[in-house]
């Protein structure tokens, strides 16, 4: 019988040094508050922003899909697998971000892999930040073309890149919203620099689709910069309360994307349901003002009142909010308490984080009331005063 030792060793050192996970079961719907073990627990750790996942419109919009074309796609895109309603989404989110066309993935992980080993090729350079999400390095990592990382705020770093000659084209690549400390890329300076040395700009808007924007568009559209990014990445499965990722740029791009794309071509595509339930989601949240109004009145003040406490709130200014502790230990402790007075928040721990940054990662949801919020800042406070 083959031996799994090595697993097993690495595994007891996990645990050892408080770094073991394991799967939390959730058994109802996500909302602001879900059912553990039979027992309710007001989630702060969801990517359900705007509370969309159970919307009753985008659930009727799925459940039509299925009736009408069934549920599997049952084949990749470029065979059998390109069904109406794929298409139909894609044309909205084009429309939405104002770009030539968009292509749809199964997952946002897969739309970064795609666009990053695809698109920059051998001679090219590939400018990451350091907290760029994993699924961006892991893409750089496989991609034919060079890639070196520097901070958000060393604009003199990038701009040295920018000016070498040694590559035929340079690509900067950053989340607009970063997911583990919540603070902003600055756009307006990554759009000047990229404009001054001729480079392409490549923003992933997962964490602000739908949260940001006058029609939910993203941090870009906020700013009014949608129109100087070349390409543009996000996610079904946060604000929108799907799944899948997708794609924005000139219709050349998506339609390389879709001949040269591994990520695309040997994978089936994603279900009918999800992309009916996306293509609803898209329209919702154009309209969801009043929802982005509320999330950002929420962690606004979820965080002040954090900061009352003395707690470390690093430089978040969105409705991602971390509460740095440092130690894996203490973290995971404090986690568990939190969800013994009945708040499910995640401790985030290396390599998700630096060594020595452990944190809770609260997220903030449109939908989340006065009382849960001071109800998760006394808890808190408790837990801490032990």
């Amino acid at each position: 019988m083959t031996n799994f030792d090595f697993i097993k060793n690495e595994l007891a050192e996990l645990k050892k040094t408080d770094l073991l996970r394991v799967p939390v079961c959730i058994d109802s719907a996500c909302d602001t508050v879900i059912r553990i073990a039979n027992a309710e627990k007001a989630l702060f750790c969801s990517n359900n922003y705007l509370n969309l996942a159970g919307n009753k419109q985008i659930i009727a919009a799925a459940k039509e899909a299925m009736d009408k074309f069934g549920y599997g796609s049952a084949a990749s895109r470029l065979i059998s697998g390109t069904i109406k309603p794929h298409i139909e989404l894609e044309n909205a989110l084009a429309k939405m971000f104002n770009k030539q066309a968009a292509l749809v993935f199964p997952s946002g992980y897969m739309t970064n892999l795609a666009v990053l080993q695809t698109i920059p090729q051998k001679g090219d350079l590939i400018l990451l930040d350091k907290l760029d999400h994993a699924s961006i390095i892991d893409a750089a990592q496989g991609s034919d073309a060079e890639f070196r990382t520097y901070h958000r705020t060393q604009f003199d770093k990038i701009e040295k890149f920018l000016a070498s000659e040694e590559y035929n084209r340079k690509f900067i690549v950053t989340e607009s919203i970063f997911s583990m400390d919540g603070d902003f890329a600055d756009l307006k300076k990554l759009v000047e620099l990229k404009k001054k040395y001729n480079a392409y700009l490549i923003i992933d808007e997962a964490h602000a689709f739908g949260c940001m924007g006058k029609t939910g568009a993203g941090l870009a559209e906020e700013l009014g910069l949608l129109n100087e990014i070349d390409i543009i990445i996000a996610t079904l499965s946060k604000s929108a309360g799907c799944s899948g990722g997708f794609v924005a740029s000139d219709k050349c791009v998506i339609d390389y994307l879709v001949n040269k794309a591994r990520p695309f071509i040997y994978t089936t595509a994603s279900s009918v349901a999800n992309s009916a339930a996306g293509l609803c989601a898209v329209e919702i949240i154009k309209n969801a003002q009043d929802k982005r109004k509320r999330l950002k009145q929420n962690a606004d003040y979820l965080r002040e009142k954090l900061k009352t406490l003395g707690l470390d709130t690093g430089t978040s200014t969105s409705h991602i909010i971390p509460v740095i502790i440092g130690d894996n230990k203490k973290t995971l402790e404090i986690s568990k308490k939190l969800f013994g007075k009945g708040f499910f928040v995640v401790a985030i721990r290396p390599p998700t984080v630096a060594p020595g940054t452990a944190r809770l990662r609260i997220s903030v949801q449109s939908d989340h009331t006065k009382e849960q919020l001071d109800g998760l800042v006394d808890a808190l406070r408790q837990v801490l005063d032990r």
